[in-house]
Parts: structure tokens; C-alpha cells; sequence
């Protein structure tokens, strides 16, 4: 994912795969509820070699 980001957005796609791959990471690794978000930010961090995550992104994908 990372080599379509050379504006350092997330695609709408991106985030939807971010956000699918961070559900299935949060019941596998059994995350606690208030280490969503952080693990979040890390997790799209990874996939996308991107800094600075938006914290509406991040929102959005922590949501229930």
C-alpha cells in the first residue's frame, strides 16, 4: 500500500482494509478496549509508511 502514497493520504480503500485488518487484529490479539486507538495509529503506520495518521481516520476506524 505504502508506494501509492506519495501525498500522505490514505485512500478510502486503504482505510477500509486498515480497518479490517485492525478488527481482525484486535479479536485475535485480544486487545483491550483502551489500547484500540494507539493500536490503531501503529498499525497504519505500518501499512502505509505514513507518520502522521489523521485523527479522524483513526477515529473512524476505531469505531464500534
Amino acid at each position: 500500500m505504502a508506494d501509492y502514497h506519495s501525498s500522505k493520504n490514505i485512500s478510502a480503500q486503504d482505510c477500509e482494509i486498515i480497518r479490517g485488518a485492525f478488527r481482525k487484529s484486535v479479536v485475535e490479539n485480544r486487545i483491550a478496549e483502551q489500547e484500540w486507538r494507539m493500536h490503531a495509529e501503529e498499525l497504519a503506520r505500518e501499512l502505509t509508511d505514513i507518520d502522521e495518521i489523521d485523527p479522524d481516520v483513526l477515529d473512524w476506524i476505531v469505531a464500534k
